[in-house]
Order: structure tokens, then C-alpha cells, then sequence
């Protein structure tokens, strides 16, 4: 069973190129499921210059929903309902390397 929240680090390896959130918590924890209640993404606050692209399967430097400088954070919230799918949510970097930091709780 996954931790309960999720609090973990992922990389974004490689600029440019796009990561399905849930893809990239299972390779730390096989057990998540990606539905949740509650979900932080956060650009690690040592991201310097990096921009994190945030969106669905299309993302790309041009099409997001949201884009986050250095210790930013974009939170989704709901009343206690398990609707949030991580499978919907892509991230995208134009730096490689770069640290993002999820909060996901599960009601």
C-alpha cells in the first residue's frame, strides 16, 4: 500500500520532454494509484532558472495549464473526494535535472 500522503522528490531528467506524474511516482512507489483528494507540485526551490510545465498529454513550451518558477507551488483540492487523477497530469521542464517535490493525500 503506498505511503499515506505521498510526500517524495521526483527528476525531470531530460528537457523538452514530457512525464506522465503518475508514471514517474510508480517508478518510486508501484502501489500508487494517482486518485487522490489532495495534490502539491512544487519546483524545488534549487530549480535556479527552470521553468516546470504543467499540464495534460499535448503539454509542450507553448500548451500548459500552468508553469512554475523555483519553490512555486500549484495545489489542487477537493472536499474530500478522491477525484484528483494523477494519470492526467504531465510535466515538462526546459532544464534537465531539475527536483519537483509532490504532496498527494489520499481520503
Amino acid at each position: 500500500m503506498a505511503a499515506n500522503p505521498f510526500l517524495k522528490q521526483l527528476t525531470i531528467t531530460t528537457l523538452n520532454t514530457n512525464y506522465s506524474l503518475l508514471t514517474l511516482m510508480q517508478a518510486i512507489d508501484a502501489s500508487v494509484t494517482g486518485r487522490c483528494a489532495k495534490l502539491n507540485i512544487q519546483l524545488d526551490p534549487s530549480a535556479g532558472a527552470a521553468h516546470l510545465y504543467i499540464g495534460n498529454e499535448d503539454i509542450s513550451g507553448s500548451m500548459y495549464g500552468a508553469v512554475l518558477l523555483a519553490g512555486q507551488v500549484k495545489v489542487w483540492e477537493t472536499a474530500g473526494m478522491n477525484i484528483i487523477n494523477a494519470s492526467q497530469i504531465y510535466l515538462r521542464s526546459d532544464t534537465s535535472g531539475v527536483k519537483v517535490n509532490i504532496d498527494l493525500l489520499v481520503q
